[in-house]
């Protein structure tokens, strides 16, 4: 059983002195494996110099000019083994640096680390500070595979793993029991939930905004039902549930069973004519006072769509005053800016599994809104202890030790950058270390409190990967837009390739007579580039739609740590199932 924890530690207040050694050393957390499971299982970890301030990030247009130049789409449509390109020995690896020496103290010299066997593929030089960025995260280094399916799961830093793995070898214990172990896991989850609310965007009540909390969970999907299960005593028959057929059914599923629960009438907004996701003349003229419930996606995973969820928020305050707006941001939060307490919705989930950290999902909903609804949690936890009456059987700890490097990473793109005319560079983050494993005395090495991570450095760092995604975003819409202009797929989703209108998640269906789905994928994957199709958990779109659901569609999903190599890849694996392509001069 859990133990019920102590009140949230402020990790920016000074603790009290008996513990402060301990929960500020669990604080920093474990970036760097025990040197004997390095030696086992070698991960890379980041560089030692990790400055505190934060140095003005490169504005997106200087580093999207940087990243043109240095990678030319027209290249990418080309085709892959153009002459000229680099020798796989003319690109060393990126540097690794390794925290602690086996002795203990620093160790600050540079190791290399082996490459991945032979490509058949030979790279193209990287813009600096994607170089730098991928080499921090060790699955890209280690396979052959170019990894396009990051709508279904991004993969994680080094820091993130060796996080999850030393908080469970050091401090894999129940909270608040008061013993040092307990005190470090305490902080951990304590942090976590700091991290969460800063990266979503959350602004206190006292600083002028919604107010409320996060809640984390294991997924997306559970975190929406428990939330509806907790509706069933707000929504009565003769009310009104409205539900975006463009969504994930995660969001979806558990508001239809409310309907059907509660005698409420279920409403549905669903999908344009042109498969765009989120029209709203249809959506005002659904909304009405009967309105209790408005379930609405951010971004479809299908059709990668951002929605103007500020004006979805107006139109329902408008329109429908009573109603909850529930948004699920899956499919947003890996590419763009979570602003929740600035958009003014009532609940906003994320999977923070699919924005480089560990297997977990956070729910926000803003003071006013969890005040009308009562977690499920066991019946003698107060009410009042919004967050613990929530999360129904507590919260991963160790998956909270890997978003607390999480928030280190965020730091590092923060710093990716400085004044114009400076090479970019990648530094930063704070680091979560347990260099110095708690003694039997239970006593340990006394360490400053990390940099907490700041809205400033969250802002910055999606800037720097909303720029690095534009040259791949660009290539892959020139590329199917062309395809499509000559019949060959039917692109769903707007075709464009502006960041404030689509992210790169990009689904199609061949048309090409004797092509399935199934053929499309089986290239990619013979070239080593790692696609799906499916329905992806949108059967209701796919039926609206008319896309079979069990074949579905292809999708492509990129991040900011893709590169236009990579696309290149994909592009000649593609020209062999479609044919050639006149894609024009900018391609």
């Amino acid at each position: 059983g859990r133990a019920r924890p102590p009140r949230r530690l402020d990790t920016r207040t000074p603790l009290p002195a008996s513990r402060d050694h301990l929960t500020v050393f669990m604080l920093r957390a474990s970036m760097a494996a025990l040197s004997w499971q390095r030696a086992r299982s070698p991960l890379p970890t980041p560089p030692t110099t990790c400055p505190r301030r934060l140095t003005r990030a490169v504005p997106p247009r200087l580093l999207r000019e940087r990243v043109n130049a240095e990678s030319p789409l027209r290249v990418a449509a080309q085709g892959v083994g153009d002459a000229g390109r680099p020798s796989k020995e003319a690109s060393p690896p990126s540097p690794y640096y390794t925290l602690y020496s086996s002795s203990g103290g620093l160790n600050t010299s540079p190791t290399s680390v082996r490459p991945s066997s032979s490509l058949s593929h030979p790279p193209l030089p990287l813009p600096g500070p994607l170089a730098e960025i991928r080499g921090r995260f060790h699955a890209l280094g280690a396979t052959e595979w170019a990894l396009f399916e990051n709508a279904g799961g991004s993969q994680v830093p080094s820091a993130v793993a060796s996080a999850v793995s030393e908080h469970m070898l050091q401090s894999y214990v129940q909270l608040g029991a008061g013993y040092p172990h307990s005190d470090r896991a305490t902080g951990v989850v304590a942090l976590a939930h700091d991290v969460v609310e800063t990266l979503m965007g959350l602004v206190p009540a006292d600083d002028g905004g919604s107010g409320g909390a996060v809640v984390l969970g294991a997924s997306t999907t559970q975190l929406c039902a428990n939330l509806a299960g907790c509706f069933d005593t707000i929504v009565s028959p003769g009310d009104e549930v409205l539900i975006h057929r463009a969504a994930h059914e995660a969001n979806i599923g558990p508001w239809v069973r409310l309907a059907g629960r509660t005698g409420a009438k279920l409403v549905w907004w669903g999908a344009g004519p042109a498969a765009e996701a989120a029209p709203l003349d249809t959506l005002r003229a659904a909304l009405n006072h009967r309105t209790k419930v408005l379930a609405v996606c951010h971004v479809s995973n299908l059709l990668g769509e951002i929605v103007d969820i500020s004006s979805v928020v107006a139109a329902a305050r408008e329109l429908a005053p009573k109603c909850q707006v529930v948004v699920d941001g899956v499919a947003y939060a890996p590419h763009r800016l979570m602003s929740v307490s600035d958009w003014g919705a009532d609940f906003y989930f994320f999977s923070a599994y699919k924005v480089f950290g560990p297997h977990v999902a956070a729910m926000y909903g803003s003071a006013n809104a969890l005040a009308q609804v009562e977690g499920s949690n066991h019946y003698f936890i107060d009410p009042a202890e919004v967050v613990y009456k929530h999360e129904i059987g507590g919260v991963s700890h160790e998956a909270c030790a890997g978003i607390v490097a999480l928030g280190g990473y965020l730091q590092c793109l923060a710093n990716c950058g400085g004044e114009e005319g400076d090479d970019l560079s990648l530094d930063g983050g704070y680091q979560l270390s347990a260099a110095q494993p708690i003694r039997d005395d239970g006593t340990g090495a006394s360490m400053p409190p990390p940099a907490p991570l700041t809205r400033t450095e969250v802002v910055a760092a999606f800037e720097v990967m909303t720029a690095l995604e534009v040259p791949t975003t660009t290539a892959l819409m020139r590329y199917f837009c062309a395809l499509s202009a000559r019949g060959a797929v039917r692109l769903l989703g707007p075709a464009s390739d502006d960041p404030a209108v689509r992210v790169p998640t990009i689904s199609f269906v061949p048309l090409v007579p004797g092509v399935t789905v199934y053929d499309v994928v089986a290239a990619a994957h013979r070239a080593k580039v790692a696609i799906r199709n499916g329905n992806m958990y949108a059967v209701r779109l796919c039926e609206d739609l008319s896309v079979e659901a069990g074949a579905g569609v292809v999708r492509v999903s990129l991040l900011h740590y893709n590169t236009v190599d990579e696309v290149a890849r994909l592009v000649a694996a593609m020209e062999g199932v479609f044919g050639g392509s006149e894609l024009g001069d900018e391609t």
